[in-house]
């Protein structure tokens, strides 16, 4: 094997190193919870896939998770750690609730798209926020998404005591039920799994199509090279605005799924982790649309799965949350990796006089 071949192989040696290092992890949280290992696995199976419930719970639970990663990849491509999906999902949430509660006696058909449009929106406008501040004044994408996270769960909880929260007498803060009409049809009977799943292809091959086109091949140089970036048309506010508002409007999407298709009414926990999740499942995807579909399934089954443990074996189900973390450290190893291939490849095919794939690209952008 060459070492260009060798190379090619540390990536993927990684992150099946860091899997097994979470999976011998919880080996050991079973073993020093006097239960067997094997009847934990089982258990994992049957609780994704023990039934018809338990696998639409399990692709239930893995589509807004596929449709935040398909979201934020484009940013996470182009260098852009954005990790602000959690407080987009839940501005998503609140606007279409909003939307929807405030036409209640409108069409269903109408409710639907009203609703999807006004999560996208609600998400993107969030998203927006941080962009510019990095787009205007270069401030930390980072600190700027995770701080507005904090202050979307405060509007969030502010907003169910007061405008939003029912008139009913309940214990945990919640909105009115949405009208019936604009909750979404179920796709498999005896399960809660909604329509909404049908999203993830459609967005899987727009994604798809932006990495294949001029444009994507420009934001993932720029990711690496700035400067060969931007003599080839990607300039950073474009960059930086164009992939975070799309990556808000995929999360507030899937906070429209969560309250349209899973519970009917606007409550505190609507995002539930399910951001943050989504750019580890988008990380561990490897910020393509078919890894990232594969990893959201391999992620909701892990999270019904890890139900059936605790039924079956008696271990917590927070041991999922154990391996998560596993899979994120080795997911961010996949990342670095990645990024210093696509650079090594870029600064070798910028110095070969013979290879103007690069400044052809370049035209067909600028054009």
């Amino acid at each position: 094997m060459d070492r260009a071949g060798a190379q090619r192989l540390i990536g993927p040696a990684k992150i099946v190193l860091g899997i097994a290092l979470a999976l011998l992890t919880a080996i050991g949280l079973v073993l020093l919870a006097d239960a067997s290992p094997w009847e934990a696995a089982r258990g994992l199976v049957e609780g994704a896939f023990g039934d018809k419930y338990r696998i639409g719970e399990t692709f239930l639970r893995a589509t807004p998770l596929a449709i935040v990663a398909l979201g934020v990849a484009p940013a996470l491509r182009t260098g852009i750690f954005s990790i602000g999906s959690e407080g987009q999902l839940a501005v998503g949430a609140i606007t279409s609730t909003a939307v929807i509660l405030g036409l209640r006696d409108a069409p269903g058909i109408v409710l639907i798209l009203v609703g999807a449009l006004a999560g996208a929106a609600g998400g993107a406008a969030w998203a927006f926020i941080p962009a510019l501040m990095r787009a205007r004044w270069k401030a930390s994408e980072i600190l700027a998404t995770l701080l507005l996270n904090y202050l979307a769960g405060l509007l969030l909880l502010w907003l169910l005591r007061t405008h939003l929260g029912t008139s009913e007498n309940v214990a945990t803060p919640r909105s009115d039920n949405l009208p019936k009409d604009a909750l979404l049809p179920k796709l498999l009977s005896e399960t809660r799994l909604h329509w909404g799943i049908i999203l993830v292809p459609f967005l899987a091959l727009g994604l798809a199509w932006w990495v294949r086109s001029g444009r994507g091949l420009a934001h993932d140089v720029y990711s690496t090279l700035p400067g060969l970036g931007a003599r080839m048309g990607v300039r950073d506010s474009s960059a930086v605005l164009g992939t975070m508002v799309v990556s808000g409007a995929c999360a507030g999407l899937a906070g429209w799924l969560q309250v349209a298709g899973v519970q009917g009414t606007l409550y505190p926990s609507v995002a539930g982790g399910l951001g943050f999740i989504g750019v580890l499942v988008a990380l561990l995807g490897g910020l393509k649309p078919m890894g990232i579909i594969v990893a959201a399934f391999f992620f909701g089954a892990l999270s019904t799965g890890a139900d059936g443990v605790q039924a079956g074996t008696g271990v917590p189900a927070s041991l999922a949350i154990v391996l998560q973390g596993g899979i994120l450290l080795a997911a961010g190893l996949l990342f670095a990796a990645r990024a210093r291939r696509v650079r090594r490849t870029l600064m070798s095919r910028a110095q070969d006089p013979a290879d103007d794939t690069l400044a052809a690209s370049g035209a067909v952008v600028a054009s």
